[in-house]
């Protein structure tokens, strides 16, 4: 019996992926977490063989969540299932130590199969994820500086607000624009923040109606 531990706020969600899993007679969702806060308990008290992680989460992301996990537990195994989408996001991911990666269109054959290679400790990625990886490999990347201006840009601020922020000169943050135009293959603020966006390097959250 492979046991998973479910890291996902969406009720619907979570309904759904009971429904996938405790079906089979080979899995069983042990333990559930809502808030990025309550994962690392959960994982502490339930033991699970392999954990089922959203990124988007109320309070600390699912990136984070990950990296304090594998902190504390070099092998646990983490499959990511997520609405992000971006190249940035899946590489993040990976990064922090997940060891597979699926998008939320994901069948539930692909579900079952990344949870299936997660337990034996090897990784699993979807062809359009892999496609996603390929795309980044080949692709021009930002530098560290360069994300914290897209970031900052994400968030409307001005070229001298940004300047002010990162404490450089406004004329560098201009020079860091243009760098990031080029790469991001855009020609203006607006387009670099929807490029950004796609691609993972930032998170617009929507507004909440009042």
């Amino acid at each position: 019996m492979i046991r998973v531990l479910l890291v996902e706020d969406q009720y619907f969600a979570r309904v759904a992926l009971h429904t996938v899993i405790d079906s089979r007679p080979d899995m069983r969702i042990v333990s559930e977490a809502v808030r990025g806060e309550d994962a690392l308990g959960a994982f502490r008290q339930s033991a699970p063989d392999v954990v089922l992680m959203d990124l988007r989460l109320p309070g600390i992301s699912g990136f984070d969540v990950i990296r304090k996990i594998r902190g504390e537990a070099r092998d646990a195994r983490v499959v990511v299932l997520s609405n992000y989408e971006g190249t940035e996001d899946v590489h993040r991911a990976l990064a922090c130590g997940a060891l597979s990666y699926l998008t939320k269109d994901a069948s539930d054959d692909e579900l079952i199969a990344a949870i299936l290679a997660a337990y034996r400790g090897k990784q699993f990625l979807p062809a359009n994820v892999k496609s996603l990886l390929d795309d980044r490999l080949y692709g021009n990347q930002l530098t560290a500086r360069e994300q914290e201006v897209i970031e900052l840009l994400a968030q409307g601020l001005s070229n001298q607000e940004i300047a002010d922020r990162l404490a450089i000169a406004e004329k560098t943050t201009r020079v860091h624009m243009t760098h990031i135009f080029e790469k991001l293959g855009v020609e203006d603020r607006t387009q670099a923040v929807i490029a950004a966006h796609q691609r993972g390097l930032v998170h617009l959250e929507p507004k909440r109606q009042k």
